[in-house]
């Protein structure tokens, strides 16, 4: 699952150097909602396991440096 993050914030962070400011608005909410779906798949895939918070906020603090 971490892997799959650590990818998406990578070809993310590759796209963001293509565009303009409304490029980087329109990443950085995808990258969120990138970060919130794979929060989701690790709850059920762990029944909720507090490690997925840990995750979670580590892949938000990337959409935040990636701004």
């Amino acid at each position: 699952m971490k892997a799959m993050v650590v990818a998406a914030l990578t070809a993310l962070a590759a796209g963001l150097a293509l565009g303009g400011p409304g490029v980087l608005v329109a990443a950085a909410d995808q990258c969120v909602a990138q970060c919130r779906s794979a929060h989701n798949q690790c709850r059920i895939a762990t029944k909720g396991s507090p490690s997925c918070d840990a995750q979670l906020q580590s892949c938000m603090d990337g959409c935040r440096s990636a701004r």
